[in-house]
C-alpha cells in the first residue's frame, strides 16, 4: 500500500548538552540575554524540552521569537513549529506560515519541507502545486529525507511535475538510504506493479519492501507491499502469510482483506 506525504509538525529539539547542568544553563542564559541568537534558540530548546530547566513552553516561545526577529533561521523555524502545534501559544496557521516562509527563505530545509506540505494540502495558503514542488525540491536538494520522499511522491503521481517513475525512484532511493521507510515502501510498490516493463522488477521489490518492513517496525502498509511483491513473483503462499501479518495489525482494513482472499485463492490447487 502506498504511503502519502504528510505535513511534518514535529519540533526538532536539540538538547543544550548531555548533562544540562545549572552552570551551563546559566552561561547559556547570559549569552542569550546579551543578544546571541544561537544561544536564544538553544535556550528556547532547553525550555521546550525541559533540559536543565523546568519545561516552560511559553518561555521557549519567548526565546525563539527573539532569535526569529533577528533573522535566525532556526529561531524562525522553531517559532513556526510552536504556532503549528500550539505549544506555548495558541495555534495560529497564519503565523506559522509567516515564520515558516521566513525560515524557508533563510535556507532551513525543515521549513522548506513543511511549507511545501502546506502548499500541497492548502493549509494556511492556497493550494499551489508549483510552490509545493519548488520548496520540496529545495528541501530534497539539501538532503532532507522527508523532502526527498515528498519530491519522489510528486514525481510518482505527477503533482506539479511531469509523472516520471525514474525520477520518483531516484528520490525514493535517496530517502531510503537514510532509513525513510515510507520511501522504501513506495519504491517497492512501484517496482512490483509498474506497467513499464523496463522499470518493473518484482524481485528487487521484495528486497526493498523487506527493508521497509524492518525500518518501520512491522508497519502494516509495508507488510501489504511486501505481500504484493511476493505475489508478483508467483510466491502466493508467502504473499498470503505476509498479508495475514498486515491484517493482524489492522484487522478492519478492507483492502488487506481483499488482497488476502486473492492470495489464498492463488494457493489453492486448481480443480
Amino acid at each position: 500500500m502506498k504511503i502519502y506525504v504528510l505535513v511534518m509538525t514535529i519540533l526538532w529539539l536539540i538538547p543544550v548538552s548531555a548533562q544540562g547542568t545549572s552552570q551551563q544553563i546559566a552561561a547559556l542564559h547570559a549569552r542569550a540575554q546579551s543578544g546571541d541568537s544561537k544561544a536564544e534558540v538553544q535556550l528556547g530548546m532547553a525550555y521546550a524540552s525541559g533540559d536543565g530547566v523546568a519545561a516552560d513552553e511559553k518561555e521557549a516561545v519567548k526565546w525563539f521569537r527573539r532569535a526569529a526577529e533577528k533573522g535566525n533561521a532556526a529561531g524562525e523555524y522553531s517559532l513556526a513549529e510552536m504556532y503549528l502545534t500550539g505549544r506555548g501559544v495558541e495555534p495560529d496557521i497564519s503565523q506559522a506560515v509567516k515564520w515558516l516562509s521566513r525560515a524557508a527563505e533563510s535556507g532551513d530545509a525543515r521549513a522548506q519541507f513543511n511549507l511545501a506540505a502546506l502548499y500541497v494540502e492548502g493549509q494556511g495558503v492556497s493550494k499551489n502545486k508549483n510552490e509545493a514542488v519548488k520548496w520540496m525540491r529545495k528541501a530534497a536538494d539539501q538532503g532532507l529525507a522527508a523532502g526527498q520522499f515528498g519530491l519522489g511522491s510528486m514525481y510518482e503521481d505527477g503533482r506539479g511535475v511531469a509523472q516520471n517513475e525514474i525520477e520518483a525512484a531516484n528520490w525514493y532511493r535517496k530517502a531510503g538510504a537514510q532509513g525513510d521507510f515510507k520511501a522504501l515502501n513506495n519504491l517497492a510498490l512501484m517496482l512490483a506493479t509498474s506497467q513499464d516493463a523496463a522499470f518493473r522488477n518484482p524481485k528487487e521489490a521484495i528486497t526493498v519492501a523487506q527493508k521497509a518492513v524492518d525500518a518501520s517496525g512491522e508497519n502494516p502498509a509495508c507488510l501489504d507491499t511486501l505481500a504484493t511483491a511476493y505475489y508478483e513473483v508467483g510466491q502466493s503462499d508467502k504473499a498470503a502469510e505476509t498479508e495475514r501479518r498486515a491484517l493482524a495489525l489492522k484487522p478492519d482494513n478492507p483492502s488487506y482483506k481483499k488482497a488476502l482472499e486473492k492470495y489464498e485463492a492463488a494457493t489453492r490447487p486448481k480443480q
